[in-house]
C-alpha cells in the first residue's frame, strides 16, 4: 500500500510541475485557473481515472471491476480524454506559457494513451475467461 500512495505522489508531483513552471513566466497570476487549464485538468482526471479502473481490472481479473462493462468504460473514458486533449491541442491559438493549457492537454494525452493501453489489455483478458 505505501509503495502505491508513494508512487501516486510522484506522479502527482511529475503533472504540477510544468504546470507551476509554465504559469510563472506569465501575466496569469500562479495558481489561477484559466478556463484552458480546467479542461486540461479535467481531461487529466478522466483519463487517470480511466487508468486506474483499467489497473485494477488487470491486476484483479477474479473481481467485479475485470468483469462486465468496467473494461469498456475505461475505454471510452480513454478515448475521450485523448481526443478532447488532441481537440483542445488543435484549437489553442497561442503557445506555452500563456495560460491555456497546452502542456496539461499533452500530459492529458499520454495519460489517456496510458489508460487506453491498460484498458485494453484488460478487456482482452476478461473475453478471454468467458
Amino acid at each position: 500500500m505505501k509503495v502505491k500512495l508513494v508512487s501516486f505522489a510522484i506522479f502527482s508531483v511529475f503533472l504540477l510541475v510544468p504546470t507551476i513552471a509554465f504559469a510563472e513566466g506569465t501575466g496569469v497570476g500562479y495558481g489561477s485557473i484559466t478556463p484552458g487549464r480546467l479542461l486540461t485538468f479535467a481531461a487529466g482526471l478522466i483519463g487517470l481515472s480511466s487508468a486506474v479502473v483499467a489497473g485494477i481490472a488487470r491486476t484483479r481479473p477474479t473481481s467485479r471491476f475485470a468483469t462486465g462493462q468496467w473494461p469498456v468504460m475505461s475505454i471510452v473514458l480513454s478515448l475521450f480524454c485523448v481526443l478532447l486533449s488532441a481537440f483542445h491541442l488543435a484549437v489553442t491559438p497561442s503557445g506555452f506559457n500563456t495560460g491555456n493549457g497546452r502542456a496539461g492537454a499533452i500530459l492529458a494525452i499520454a495519460i489517456g494513451l496510458i489508460g487506453l493501453t491498460l484498458a485494453g489489455m484488460a478487456w482482452t483478458h476478461s473475453l478471454r475467461n468467458k
